[in-house]
């Protein structure tokens, strides 16, 4: 075999392990460290994709003078680690989701998720887009758990967040209702508004992509042609 074979041989296989040291890290690692943040996430992912390569240079077999070391060997490798740390970008927010936390009692509260302080929420009883708190948290089963101020434990469950979804949490809204309301656009305007409650007593909902939070659907312009529905989140005081 000659020379040049090898190398080719060699930069295949090398390349072959880092493509799956480094896509499996950048699809594992959110799972496996949920807690951690993207940046640190891709650089492993990208060290891990570089692997290969950074072992075989330093077990000697990219010696300056050899026949194997070819100059396109690094940036094959930079390449595969790049890649998977872009993958790592791009998957992220699949493994997360968006959950706004609202606070309807009389004195503020800290979230702990996970056994992790995430956030203190101050009280706020008006319908606004900027009421309560816009957290992001790692997908699947999460310990929550609120407590008051003063030290009272006012809930506590397991709940599942889905990767890439909104929810709402509002663990202290008793008296209150929640609601999307879908309003039609274009060729749908002509279509009744529609307006679903939020069912159960657990106060932890998933919601619609997309949903808009606290924020009125605007009325339906009369230039509009194309079809479209636009969701918003709605609360108010229940009847009974």
């Amino acid at each position: 075999m000659t020379s040049e074979l090898r190398a080719g041989t060699l930069e295949l296989t090398l390349g072959a392990l880092g493509v799956v040291l480094g896509l499996s890290a950048a699809a594992v690692l959110p799972l496996l460290l949920p807690w951690t943040g993207e940046a640190t996430l891709a650089l492993l992912a990208m060290a891990l994709g570089f692997l290969p390569f950074g072992t075989a240079w330093l077990l000697g077999r990219f010696r300056p003078g050899s026949s194997l070391l070819r100059p396109r060997a690094l940036p094959v490798a930079l390449a595969i680690a790049l890649a998977s740390g872009l993958l790592v970008l791009w998957l992220f927010n699949l493994y997360r989701g968006q959950v706004r936390v609202l606070n309807h009692g009389d004195e503020p509260f800290a979230l702990w998720v996970d056994g992790k302080r995430v956030a203190r929420v101050e009280p706020s009883s008006g319908e606004s887009a900027l009421a309560g708190a816009d957290l992001t948290l790692p997908a699947g089963e999460r310990e929550l758990r609120v407590v008051a101020q003063s030290g009272r434990e006012l809930f506590r469950a397991t709940e599942v967040v889905e990767g890439g979804s909104p929810h709402l949490f509002a663990p202290a809204s008793e008296g209150y209702c929640f609601s999307v309301e879908r309003r039609g656009y274009g060729d749908a305007k002509d279509e009744p508004l529609d307006s679903q409650p939020l069912e159960g007593s657990n106060p932890f909902w998933r919601l619609p992509d997309g949903i808009s939070w606290f924020t009125p659907n605007p009325e339906p312009g009369p230039f509009e042609t194309s079809g479209g529905t636009l969701s918003c989140l709605r609360q108010k005081r229940c009847k009974n």
